[in-house]
């Protein structure tokens, strides 16, 4: 019937289920708040890079725009002295 060895192994066999445990593993369901989060961040992100982006892009427009005012002020500056210049001459021819 039951010899010493296979009585030995059902009893280990009993044990070791005895000590098994079972693990379960959840199904984890993902959420749509992680992809809220994402898109958020996302757009988050776009527009604080679009703005600061806008605020440096309006700074180096006011500068050139300075840049062009201040060369056509002294474009108009020089063009005055040239008149000058050339009336000064143009009365010595006459007055010749």
């Amino acid at each position: 019937m039951f010899t010493a060895h296979t009585l030995k192994r059902s009893v280990i066999q009993l044990t070791s289920k005895r000590y098994q445990t079972t693990t379960t593993t959840i199904p984890v369901k993902k959420s749509s708040s992680s992809i809220k989060g994402v898109l958020f961040g996302f757009f988050a992100g776009v527009s604080i890079t679009g703005f600061g982006a806008y605020y440096y892009l309006m700074d180096e427009y006011k500068n050139s725009s300075n840049a062009v005012v201040s060369d056509v002020l002294l474009l108009q500056k020089s063009i005055r002295k040239l008149e000058g210049h050339v009336r000064s001459l143009e009365e010595n021819i006459n007055k010749k």
